[in-house]
């Protein structure tokens, strides 16, 4: 017995030698089976462990591996399982002379397939113990059947609770290094976020500098010429129809560009009033000529909230604003339009309603105005969301959320180069 006794407490120094350096904890299991095995032959081993709150399990496999494997990178619920009783603690272990007609493996949702593609006969099961709990659990298994008895058992427990330590500190360090690249790589989209809506901002300013030579160009170059036209008419003392139509049509074109380019413009109405004047504008502007008459109303309880937040993002929310507004007129035939904007200490929320035929579903990377709209609310790291009212008649609710910054991230956004946006073609 005293000679056992030394093979096993040298075998266990071998098991802890083998672990030693590694930092992966399958890496680590697979460095401890061939040591494990010359104490309790084996044919298959693998290691199940469960997620910090025990809901799920991950599995890594030694020698040859099977379905079990895809576990490491896709963990399942901890019930289905087929050795969820030693994981619960429910028993202290599982020994199975012939684990293919053992019912405590098998049950209705059990992910038992690889017990019998891999004819694991004889099986051993013993509980991962650290820091005072369950953390997984020890499988080892042979193709023979009656291979183990207790007293592997015994050993098995004992390897067990040698590897389970540094399992679970390997376990920890893999989480919080998973944990701290999600945090990197959220910062980082962060900041190409805010990247990118100043680029757009700055790309947007160029095309209404452009807009504005156009207007000196174009437009008030056909204004001067029909202004010429009319005084040489006016020499002539009579004019034609004919001279009266064209003229007629070339005013009608300049309004038509003028127009555009006055709606585009708008949103100096942003730098000068605030959002909720300029929103309350383009509302009251967007349904005046519509048929039947479209009633409008328009709600801040948010104290200013929104004129709190960097120039961009105010320019931002009032396009997608705008864009929701612009479809329930063109597209929805309501006969009320409801604006809303409200805020908490963290969060500044805009609800436009309107009563009208409602929308299906609707595609984030659908191209056009909703398109934009899902764009702008990403680029600002806004929520955005488009459904049905709750009205019993249809009509249509989009909601657009964003937190609001920080007194620091505000001066800091102060220095950004504060643009206002112009609409895309719609």
């Amino acid at each position: 017995m005293a000679e056992v006794s030394l093979v096993l407490i040298d075998r266990l120094l071998a098991i802890s030698r083998a672990l030693a350096g590694h930092i992966d904890p399958g890496t680590a299991f697979r460095a401890t089976a061939i040591e494990i095995g010359s104490l309790i032959p084996h044919d298959h081993m693998d290691l199940a462990v469960l997620s910090h709150d025990g809901r799920r399990h991950a599995c890594y496999e030694a020698g040859f591996h099977t379905s079990w494997s895809e576990l490491a990178q896709h963990p399942l619920p901890t019930e289905v399982s087929p050795i969820r009783s030693v994981l619960w603690g429910e028993v202290p272990y599982l020994l199975a002379d012939d684990a293919l007609s053992d019912e405590r493996f098998h049950f209705a949702t059990a992910i038992d397939g690889p017990i019998f593609a891999a004819r694991l006969r004889s099986r051993i099961v013993v509980p991962l113990r650290a820091r005072g709990g369950i953390i997984g659990a020890l499988n080892i298994s042979r193709h023979e059947v009656e291979c183990y008895t207790l007293a592997d058992v015994a050993v098995a427990q004992q390897c067990a609770d040698l590897i389970a330590p540094y399992i679970f500190a390997l376990i920890q360090t893999e989480e919080a290094r998973r944990a701290m690249l999600a945090e990197s790589e959220a910062r980082n989209r962060v900041e190409l976020l805010r990247v990118g809506a100043s680029q757009l901002t700055e790309g947007m300013e160029r095309e209404r500098r452009r807009m504005a030579m156009d207007l000196h160009d174009q437009t008030l170059a056909d204004l001067a010429r029909i202004a010429r036209q009319l005084s040489a008419l006016r020499g002539q003392g009579v004019a034609r129809a004919a001279q009266l139509a064209d003229l007629e049509k070339e005013v009608a074109g300049c309004l038509t560009e003028l127009r555009h380019i006055v709606d585009d413009m708008r949103p100096s109405v942003l730098e000068l009033f605030g959002l909720r004047d300029a929103v309350e504008a383009h509302l009251n502007r967007s349904v005046a000529r519509a048929k039947p008459p479209i009633a409008v109303r328009i709600a801040d309880t948010s104290d200013g909230g929104a004129d709190t937040l960097s120039e961009p993002v105010r320019t931002a929310l009032y396009r997608i604003v705008q864009e929701a507004i612009n479809n329930a007129v063109r597209h929805a035939a309501p006969h009320r339009i409801d604006v809303l904007l409200a805020s908490t200490a963290s969060v500044l929320r805009v609800i436009v309603t309107d009563d009208g035929q409602g929308c299906g579903a609707v595609d984030p990377a659908a191209y056009g105005g909703i398109g934009h709209m899902h764009t702008r609310a990403a680029l600002i790291g806004a929520r955005l969301r488009i459904g049905q009212a709750g009205r019993k008649n249809g009509g249509t609710r989009v909601v657009v959320e964003i937190d609001r910054q920080p007194s620091r991230e505000l001066a800091a956004a102060a220095t950004m180069p504060g643009e206002l946006a112009v609409s895309e073609a719609m």
